[in-house]
């Protein structure tokens, strides 16, 4: 069904200093600025706060074309139309290299999620790895089919798709193998962008085929129709960080703004020419966009357009939970009421004596009150009666707080027979794993299973692995704190933890991941404050107050009203102690 729309003809505000069309747009995160590229050649730094130019980046001969941030915002790359690469301090806009060449006319480049690789693609038909440690080839590039417009990493890493002239390629970026080749779009396909859960890969066309078409990663199969609306080159996709909403830039002079879940049009944003660029806010409430008026336009979300729950988009909705609880016992459990909880349990036990869930259930209990001996004997009850998943994450847990990690490790493996195939079960049954290891103080190899868990799973639900790097790193970084002898690792502890709930900040990981407050008493509600502030407290005792200034405010942008209150008292007060 489609709707009619009166185009929103007035932004928020603009930015004006480009004297030639300009071309990209991108967020630095945890931090309220963007870089926009231009064929005038120069990038330009700006303060989102301000509405001010804080650094003209010159170092480019040509039109800049493509750009991308790093996901920690610590680097900056740009190509230009002569094909040469430029590498820059995502803080300062300083070189970090001098200008690469790279190929003919660098089209799109991305960095790896983890940093450690910029990929860059050009009308060559080539796609080229770079080491952002050195700036030096890695590896032999990939050929394409077809000219090359997009690349784009996965939220993993582990898939790597490029659009092409006559094709969507697939690729495994370690390996070079190509993993699938589709036709997507009936002629050119011109932009991709991945869900952040993974699930998702959209891709748009030009003006024969002026939609949006969205593939299943697990088969690479279209979902649904075609998006219908646009009437010219779609040039650029973007994903809200929620993953419910989707903006495109057109050469239609139209930004139009898309829900995923039933992908029809929101509203639309009309500008005076055709439109290059377009990104999201890093807090999602703002549309910024810009192209042949040389300047960049942000327009405000609609406020009953934000996602006001959880998440529509699949890897975000409340089926993350694998426990089989009764709503009662769950509820005293996700509260801290355990006494409450036990009770409820040994009554339901008492009225049913076979029930092997309330067992399991009760094995928890225990677990999170430490008696591992009552833990181990309800759980082994519990898979008496019926040999459950439950039953066998319940005895896991007991056997890793008793130390008797042999026997753990082959509970958990029988725990794997019970998923019944699913991936997403397993994936979050590995992780359960790692955090039991992690609490009986097999820290070093817990932080290693996770690690490995993103290789091995690289496009199964990539948030709960920053959930559960998030919390861990949070412990590791506390510990490290009571040492005066390791106050620099509980920096860098709590720095990786600020930086991974920055993907979740606006989540509702507490609905999402509830099975990690059932077992072992996580307050995920406040998960991503308490990361920020325990790096600010770090900081602070280190005599570091400018970073420490930092990391507050970047609390503060992405933080409503109610919590900025609370947030100023807390300042105010970690500053005079």
């Amino acid at each position: 069904m489609s709707h009619w729309f009166n185009p929103n003809t007035t932004p928020v505000r603009a930015f004006e200093d480009h004297y030639q069309a300009v071309l990209a747009v991108a967020m630095l995160p945890d931090r309220q600025c963007m870089v926009t590229a231009s064929s005038d050649c120069w990038l330009r730094m700006w303060d989102l706060r301000a509405g001010t130019l804080l650094k003209m980046m010159a170092g480019h001969k040509s039109e800049v074309w493509a750009l991308a941030v790093s996901r920690d915002g610590q680097l900056i790359a740009s190509g230009d139309e002569k094909g040469e690469v430029i590498a820059w301090h995502g803080t300062t806009g300083e070189f970090l290299t001098q200008a690469i060449k790279g190929q003919s006319g660098i089209i799109s480049l991305d960095f790896s999620p983890n940093g450690t690789v910029l990929t860059t693609v050009s009308m060559d038909q080539k796609a080229k790895f770079w080491d952002t440690k050195t700036w030096q080839l890695q590896g032999s590039p990939i050929l394409c089919n077809d000219r090359v417009f997009c690349v784009r990493y996965s939220p993993s890493g582990g898939h790597l798709a490029i659009a092409t002239a006559s094709n969507i390629e697939i690729y495994n970026p370690s390996t070079r193998h190509c993993l699938a080749i589709f036709n997507g779009h009936y002629s050119y396909n011109c932009s991709l962008a991945w869900t952040p859960d993974g699930t998702s890969l959209l891709s748009s066309g030009n003006y024969e085929d002026p939609t949006i078409r969205e593939w299943d990663t697990s088969t690479w199969e279209q979902v649904g129709d075609a998006w219908a609306g646009h009437t010219n080159d779609i040039n650029v996709i973007a994903i809200h960080p929620t993953g419910t909403l989707v903006v495109s830039a057109s050469d239609d002079k139209q930004v139009r703004l898309w829900r995923l879940s039933d992908q029809q049009t929101v509203c639309i944003f009309q500008h005076s020419d055709r439109v290059c660029c377009v990104t999201f806010s890093m807090d999602g409430k703002h549309i910024l966009g810009g192209g042949d008026d040389e300047k960049i336009s942000e327009w405000a979300v609609p406020k009953d357009a934000l996602p006001k729950d959880v998440p529509k988009s699949k890897a975000q909705s409340s089926d993350s939970k694998i426990l089989t609880i009764t709503t009662s016992a769950r509820n005293a459990l996700i509260f801290g009421e355990l006494s409450t909880a036990e009770n409820i349990l040994t009554q339901e036990i008492k009225a049913h004596p076979n029930d092997y869930t309330s067992y399991a259930t009760r094995s928890f209990v225990m677990s999170r009150k430490l008696n591992w001996d009552r833990a181990l004997q309800d759980a082994n009850e519990s898979i008496r009666i019926n040999r459950s998943l439950t039953g066998y994450i319940a005895k896991g847990i007991a056997l890793y707080g008793k130390r008797q990690f042999r026997d753990a490790m082959k509970v958990f493996d029988l725990a794997f027979t019970s998923t019944d195939g699913v991936s997403r079960t397993a994936h979050l049954l590995f992780l359960i794993k790692a955090v039991a290891l992690f609490n009986a103080n097999k820290r070093e190899e817990a932080m290693l299973r996770v690690q490995e868990l993103v290789a091995d799973f690289p496009d199964t639900d990539p948030l709960a692995c920053r959930v559960v790097e998030t919390y861990l790193r949070v412990q590791l970084g506390t510990i490290a704190l009571g040492s005066w002898l390791h106050k620099l690792e509980a920096i860098d502890h709590f720095t990786s933890a600020a930086r991974a709930s920055a993907f979740f900040a606006k989540s509702p990981i507490h609905h999402m991941y509830g099975d990690f407050t059932v077992l072992f008493g996580w307050d995920l509600d406040s998960l991503w404050q308490t990361a920020h502030k325990q790096l600010c407290h770090a900081l602070i005792q280190e005599g570091r107050f400018g970073e420490a200034f930092t990391t507050y405010e970047s609390m503060m942008d992405v933080s409503d009203e109610a919590t900025k209150s609370g947030l100023r008292a807390w300042f105010s007060a970690l500053k005079k102690d």
